[in-house]
Parts: C-alpha cells; sequence; structure tokens
C-alpha cells in the first residue's frame, strides 16, 4: 500500500486505486510514443509521422483530463486526430520540416524541359536511347532522329527518369 499521507485522504485513496497505475501507465505510453514518432520524423523526413506523433499526444492529454478511458476509444481518438491533423495541415506543415524548395510553385518539369544539354553516349534515335547531361548527372535520354555524342540537343518532354530531346538548333 502506497503511503500518501502528505497529499491527503482523496489523494491516498486515488493512488492506492489499481486502475490508477493503469490509467497513469497509458497516459504515459501515449505521450512516450508520441515523442517517439515526433523524432522519428527527424529520422525520417516525409513530414507523415509527425501527425501521428501529434495524434499520440492528443489521445495522452484527453485520459488525463478524463474525457476517455477504454482502450478502443484511445484507439479511434488517435486514428482520427492524427488522420485529420496530416489530411488538413500537412502542406502547411511541411514547410517548417523540409524548407522552401528552390523551384518556388514550378512544377518539377521546368526544371529541365528547355534546357540545352551535351549528349555524351550517341542516342540512335527512335526506342534507343543514349545519354545526356545535366547538373552533373547522365540521364537516359530519346530522341525521333539520331545524335551522334558531342552534339547538343534540347530536353522537350521528362517521363519518369528519361528525357525526350530533340536536336539544338
Amino acid at each position: 500500500m502506497v503511503s500518501c499521507e502528505f497529499l491527503g485522504d482523496a489523494a491516498a485513496v486515488r493512488m492506492n486505486d489499481p486502475n490508477f497505475l493503469m490509467e497513469f501507465d497509458a497516459k504515459m505510453i501515449w505521450f512516450i510514443a508520441g515523442l517517439m514518432m515526433v523524432l522519428l520524423e527527424f529520422a525520417a523526413p516525409g513530414v507523415v509521422v509527425v501527425f501521428f506523433g501529434v495524434g499520440a499526444w492528443i489521445v495522452s492529454l484527453a485520459l488525463w483530463l478524463g474525457l476517455i478511458d477504454s482502450l478502443p476509444v484511445q484507439c479511434v481518438v488517435f486514428a482520427i486526430s492524427s488522420l485529420l491533423l496530416l489530411f488538413l495541415l500537412r502542406r502547411y506543415v511541411t514547410s517548417w520540416f523540409v524548407g522552401n524548395t528552390l523551384n518556388q510553385g514550378c512544377s518539377i518539369d521546368e526544371e529541365f524541359i528547355g534546357k540545352k544539354v551535351p549528349v555524351v553516349q550517341a542516342i540512335a534515335g527512335g526506342d534507343d536511347g543514349g545519354k545526356v547531361e545535366l547538373k552533373g548527372a547522365q540521364w537516359t535520354a530519346y530522341c525521333e532522329v539520331p545524335l551522334d555524342a558531342g552534339s547538343h540537343a534540347i530536353i522537350v518532354k521528362r517521363e519518369g527518369i528519361h528525357f525526350i530531346v530533340e536536336p539544338s538548333k
């Protein structure tokens, strides 16, 4: 039996209640799980896990305030709060974790399309690709007409990790 004379009779009764330790454990488990998920966001960025961490903190707070008690309700509150936070706030919070991108509102294709690139491996034409160089990296490229190594091409389209090019004029 825990002695809590300095806290008064009500606290002593509360602390000697076996459910008190279970509630304390559940609150702490949710809080620690939330903390781990928020910290995990820094190791595996994607701005997703942090919302589940905050959802766990919401469950911990609701338990502490006495608003919820059973495990099924805890799980429902966790799922709903995490998903709501994820879908409603992700686009706003992403800049806090990831930062602003260099292309500032432009599509990723705009970074490539229209760029003049050197052909480093001949492009045979049609379905036979070759290599072009852009920003120090070699990319597979396809062209309707053959292009010799050493010539230049203009990127007209990006398809996944491949470029569609045309001869430079």
